[in-house]
């Protein structure tokens, strides 16, 4: 009997000894595959999920998105037991609205915004009229006014950021009385598909094709002077291929960039002429969530003598993602599904995608959910290739394979397969 008791002992402690519990921010969320992947200092992480997840603040894997943070107990290999969507208060009277930050900033009384978020976060995109203040920088408090009663306002990166209550923490403990916390954050404000600015400084160190620049102002405009290598594409242009869109009864695509993650500034010649802001709405409404506003515009960026050039703009958009830890480029990825060697492609879409469609040519299909119960069909000896419709799946599999030794990449592209096996990206 002892024996007994002592074998279902040591069973149940090997349970919970191989139990885990990983803490961080949503990157993306498969809902097709009901998989999370998530930064874990740094490093990219795999949570499964499946019927008998419990969810512990979120009604379910529906209610969470990037850039929650969450807290999942698994076994390495399995779905989480449970996920808790880690979400910060703070204190009463203090937290404010989308509708009330608007007010505050269309009220004509005196405010001061701030962008608690680490300072490298806001030169790519921010909201209107914030300036930066990390509560953990040794400055913060130099950055604030000296007038201790000014209505100061701070927000981050939402619910489940930290650093509106610590800014909002520090503030008040230096004395200060009025003030507010958005914390519904920058994400809450691009859900609602308001103007977000970007910054001139950052975007002159980042004036490549891995960024899309677009003068939406008149030609005769932009063809005297325009940032170097913006592509020109006036207001009138981008409206009637909205209504071409709508009229075809097609989903709306920026020529070039299939990437609806991809960065995207647009300008006129202020950040509140109203070809900038109705470009902006445009492309949001279009589905590219990556989209800004640049601050100031281009009289502000000539006046700053940063890189402009004369003459016509371009007219085609030159884009290329930038790759990813493990990403194949595009051109690599045609190049070895022509030639076959030493590679193994795996289409990790499900079952219903792959029948209704097709699959790269004599590509083994292996949807995400099953991938780690089904390691014995992948070989060792050969690159696998990974890819699904647009790139976010394949990278969980591809972060769920290099971690257990696999050589492997994935394609991080949109890509369509006919029946035939023949593909477009």
């Amino acid at each position: 009997m002892r024996r007994i008791f002592l074998f279902f002992f040591l069973v149940a402690f090997v349970a919970v000894a191989g139990a885990e519990t990983v803490k961080g921010r949503i990157q993306v969320v498969s809902r097709q595959a009901a998989t999370i992947q998530i930064d874990v200092n740094g490093k990219k992480v795999v949570v499964r999920t499946d019927a008998n997840t419990q969810y512990d603040g979120a009604a379910g894997l529906k209610d969470l998105n990037p850039p929650d943070l969450i807290e999942a107990e698994r076994e390495p290999g399995k779905a989480a037991t449970r996920i808790k969507k880690i979400v910060f208060g703070l204190p009463p009277g203090i937290e404010i609205s989308v509708e009330e930050l608007i007010r505050i900033m269309t009220g004509g009384q005196a405010y001061y915004l701030f962008d608690a978020r680490p300072v490298k976060r806001f030169g790519p995109g921010h909201i209107p009229s914030a300036k930066p203040a990390f509560p953990k920088d040794e400055n913060f408090l130099g950055l604030l006014p000296t007038d201790k009663n000014a209505l100061l306002v701070f927000y981050c990166g939402g619910p489940t950021c930290p650093y509106t209550g610590v800014a909002v923490g520090k503030a008040q403990e230096a004395g200060y009385t009025r003030l507010k916390g958005f914390q519904d954050g920058l994400p809450g404000w691009k859900q609602s598909k308001l103007p977000v600015h970007s910054e001139a400084s950052w975007l002159a160190s980042n004036l490549n094709t891995q960024h899309v620049i677009l003068d939406v102002r008149d030609k005769a405009a932009s063809s005297q002077s325009h940032i170097q290598g913006a592509v020109a594409l006036p207001l009138s242009e981008l409206q009637a291929m909205t209504q071409h869109f709508i009229s075809e009864q097609k989903a709306p695509e920026l020529p070039g960039v299939t990437d609806l993650r991809a960065p995207i500034v647009v300008y006129a010649d202020s950040h509140t002429s109203k070809e900038a802001l109705l470009a902006y709405k445009d492309l949001r409404d279009w589905g590219y969530k990556g989209t800004t506003v640049l601050n100031g515009g281009f009289s502000n960026w000539a006046a700053a003598g940063l890189p402009t050039e004369q003459g016509a703009a371009v007219t085609d958009i030159v884009y290329e993602k930038k790759l990813a830890p493990g990403a194949i480029a595009p051109k690599e990825f045609v190049a070895l599904e022509q030639s076959r060697e030493a590679v193994l492609f795996v289409d990790v879409r499900t079952d219903q995608e792959t029948t209704a469609t097709g699959v790269v040519k004599d590509a083994r299909q292996i949807p995400l959910e099953q991938l780690e119960d089904r390691l014995a069909e992948l070989p060792k000896d050969k690159e696998i290739i990974l890819y699904c419709a647009n790139g976010i799946r394949a990278e969980m599999a591809y972060q769920t394979l290099h971690k257990l030794g696999y050589k492997t990449r994935f394609l991080n592209e949109t890509i369509v397969i006919d029946k035939n096996g023949q593909f477009k990206m």
